[in-house]
């Protein structure tokens, strides 16, 4: 019987995602993207996007 070393998945998944910012951002980003066709989305959700966007305003890249 062979004996084999597996190297636990949570901490290797956790360095190969994205970080859970820019994951967040790539969100806005698509239900901003389907506001802006015309797809309707839950208020809750176009107050996100709101809160989000006035965010990037106020603090914009430099």
């Amino acid at each position: 019987m062979k004996i084999r070393h597996r190297e636990p998945y949570k901490p290797l998944r956790i360095s190969a995602y994205p970080s859970v910012g820019d994951q967040l951002d790539v969100l806005v980003k698509l239900a901003a993207s389907l506001r802006d066709q015309g797809i309707v989305l839950p208020a809750d959700v176009l107050a996100w996007i709101d809160q989000c966007e006035q965010v990037k305003r106020r603090h914009p890249k430099n």
